[in-house]
């Protein structure tokens, strides 16, 4: 397992970010790539430190961020260990970005959490007057490269919905979908979009300083009634996002 890091490291392009990003992205690569299966138990991060030309601290980092995206599991006592993957979100529809072979990334979501929001006017304006409006939380890993942070703002029955099930169900459920198939409400129309986000919104998200896009999108029924409305925090990635005007129905 160690070998197959370093051939990793080895072959990876000339990074311009921390190592312990390149040290992520190589564990996530043989991951994600199916050489490595759920259940494995990975090296120590003392036992990383011996042979790779990482810091310690370089190597916990690395190994914390892949908890955090849900690939690596840690039990204490026993070690890190490769995490199950039934966790990728089937029909993406907001955070479509394009591989190299032309094919639609997979996402990985991660459930952050859940909280009514106070009055705004946004929410006047989009639910109604007495709407009481939920925010759910989600980072999602665009195929273990990088992550975009999502804020879904849907109505507190609406919410109630998708919000039920286990946590690992409402991590990956397409919210569209959900809507569609257990509510019966139907998008006929989502406007979207795209701006460089505001500097400070980002640190308060807790996601550093870096300069970002923000994509907003607000979901339409047919009889005009607005269904959720969502903010995608995207940071800068060479990958194309994807934009189509077709609504399909599972």
């Amino acid at each position: 397992m160690i070998e197959a890091i370093r051939t990793r490291l080895s072959s990876a392009q000339p990074a311009r970010g921390p190592k312990y990003e390149m040290l992520r992205s190589a564990i996530a690569g043989a991951i994600s790539s199916g050489d490595w299966t759920s259940g494995m138990q990975l090296p120590t991060e003392a036992e990383l430190a011996q042979v790779l030309p990482y810091s310690l601290g370089t190597i916990q980092k690395a190994y914390g961020e892949l908890v955090k995206i849900g690939l690596v599991v840690r039990a204490r006592g026993r070690g890190s260990f490769v995490a199950s993957l039934q966790r990728r979100m089937a029909e993406p529809w907001h955070c479509r970005f394009v591989g190299d072979d032309g094919t639609i990334l997979p996402i990985y979501p991660r459930l952050l959490g859940h909280e009514v929001v106070g009055k705004d006017a946004r929410w006047t304006a989009l639910f109604g007057q007495n709407a009481k409006v939920v925010r759910i939380d989600r980072s999602i890993s665009i195929n273990d490269e990088f992550d975009v942070h999502n804020r879904f703002f849907v109505p507190d029955k609406i919410a109630k919905v998708l919000l039920r099930g286990s946590r690992n169900k409402v991590e990956t459920a397409n919210f569209k979908v959900v809507l569609t198939r257990e509510l019966g409400i139907l998008i006929s129309r989502i406007v979207q979009t795209l701006a460089m986000a505001d500097k400070k919104k980002w640190q308060q998200l807790g996601l550093g300083a870096r300069p970002h896009l923000v994509l907003e999108a607000t979901a339409y029924t047919s009889q005009g009634d607005a269904a959720y409305f969502q903010e995608i925090h995207i940071p800068p990635t060479r990958r194309k996002l994807l934009f189509e005007s077709e609504l399909r129905y599972l």
